[in-house]
């Protein structure tokens, strides 16, 4: 980082951490923390050169201004958190990732030729005390999984092209034994744990409130019946458990939920979302189930109908509750469209194939054989961007359930094989399927407006 680099970061760290300060003082109301929030937007709108990001501010303080609940939310993350994380994740996600590493990647794109992505998800194991059933984990190989020495070097080589927020997955995150050593030692980035929360002891929970920059994405499948009826008798009572400890540290964290034809109205109600709220969640997100894992029936995919309907009651509730709820699937026009390949993101599975996604479960390369960048610039990669947005849609983003036949055409064209062996499933057995799939529900999307709300450049 040059001289004018180290002045700019010192610049915005000291002038957000003054305004967190100020709006966090004891004795402060809402009103008082909205209108210094406001403030804050203001100035670091200002002190940001990139245009994309000093819109993004922008955008934000005007929504504080007209009320929106995203105001109420930022509430809750500065009054509900301790300083460490506060402080932490403003500093890690939005003055190192979203401002500094966004000019740093700025830079790259010339020297690369394409833009480099902002997160990247590792799964340094995919062991997992439970047996879910539709779980992609369990095709791979339980007996490998990467070293310290190898998530040190993939997380070395993100930070040097400006990634500074790791997504940790698997398998269970924290059944992986390195993975304190690794939050402690980049302590410059924010790390979010996709968990089922059950590993994640009273120590853990400590240890998490010292270090400031995890945020925990704890699964489930509705209420008690349905998480319990797949993750096992206990599971809801458990994650309740360790929601109230996380929330009593000043932790954030969230709900993450994987919606299956069965489940869909429940976890896509107002009753559940509030009720997680209430539990405090921060963020809620949600994946539609896919028929790569354990056993995959296509019969558990959540219809067209459905998943248009979660996507505009997922819109919805954006709009008027203070929580951050995101769908993997159908939103697709907020970002542009599909966000894999190194878009915006890619996957280190646990044998260190670089994946486009954590649910495309094809690769050429492994972090044995290949650099970061170099993985991001073969031909499968490359490939894979080229073909970006796979629709006109964005609503339609997907390329293995609303574009199939791409996905049929980049592995045939560049050779990438399966990284498990039920891998193909998805190109063979089930093309016929899934064509049918995306046929019909880029029909149902007729009779739904499309978003105005943009986030892409």
């Amino acid at each position: 980082m040059g001289i004018a680099a180290k002045a700019k970061r010192f610049a915005l760290d000291k002038t957000i951490n003054a305004v967190l300060d100020l709006a966090t003082r004891p004795g402060r109301n809402a009103g008082d923390i909205e209108k210094t929030v406001i403030r804050g937007l203001g100035l670091a709108a200002k002190l940001t050169r990139d245009e994309l990001w000093s819109a993004v501010v922008k955008g934000i303080k005007q929504r504080f201004e007209e009320g929106h609940p995203m105001k109420d939310l930022c509430v809750r993350f500065l009054t509900q958190l301790n300083r460490e994380a506060r402080h932490r994740i403003v500093r890690n996600l939005f003055i190192d990732e979203a401002l500094m590493g966004n000019v740093k990647r700025h830079k790259l794109e010339e020297k690369l030729g394409f833009y480099p992505p902002g997160l990247i998800a590792i799964s340094p194991t995919m062991s997992c005390p439970l047996h879910c059933y539709g779980c992609y984990a369990s095709e791979y190989p339980k007996d490998e999984a990467l070293s310290f020495e190898q998530v040190d070097g993939i997380i070395r080589q993100a930070k040097d092209i400006g990634i500074k927020l790791i997504i940790i997955t698997g398998g269970e995150p924290y059944y992986w034994e390195p993975l304190f050593d690794i939050f402690e030692k980049h302590n410059d980035c924010t790390f979010q744990t996709y968990t089922s929360g059950l590993l994640i002891t009273d120590e853990m929970v400590e240890k998490l409130a010292e270090l400031g920059n995890v945020i925990p994405a704890i699964s489930n499948e509705g209420f008690e019946k349905e998480t319990d009826e797949r993750r096992g008798k206990g599971a809801f009572r458990k994650i309740k458990a360790l929601m109230a400890k996380l929330k009593d540290k000043g932790l954030p964290f969230g709900f993450s939920a994987t919606a299956t034809r069965e489940n869909l109205d429940v976890v896509s109600s107002d009753e559940y979302v509030e009720h997680w709220m209430n539990a405090g969640c921060l963020f809620g997100w949600y994946f539609i189930y896919m028929p790569i894992g354990r056993s995959p029936k296509l019969e558990l995919m959540p219809t067209p109908e459905q998943r248009a309907r979660l996507g505009q009651r997922v819109r919805d509730m954006r709009s008027r509750k203070p929580i951050m709820v995101m769908d993997f699937w159908n939103d697709g026009e907020p970002v542009g469209g599909c966000i894999a390949g190194g878009r915006k993101y890619l996957h280190v599975n646990n044998k260190g194939d670089y994946e486009t996604c954590v649910f495309c479960h094809f690769a050429k390369d492994n972090i044995k054989d290949k650099t970061l960048v170099e993985a991001l610039q073969s031909d499968f990669f490359t490939e894979f961007r080229s073909r970006q947005p796979f629709n006109e849609d964005l609503r339609r983003p997907c390329v293995m359930i609303d574009n199939p036949y791409q996905l049929r055409e980049i592995v045939a064209k560049t050779g990438a094989d399966g990284t498990h062996p039920g891998a193909t499933t998805m190109i063979n057995e089930f093309a016929e399927a899934l064509d049918k799939y995306a046929e019909e529900f880029g029909e149902v999307l007729k009779g739904y407006e499309k978003s105005k709300f943009k986030l892409h450049a």
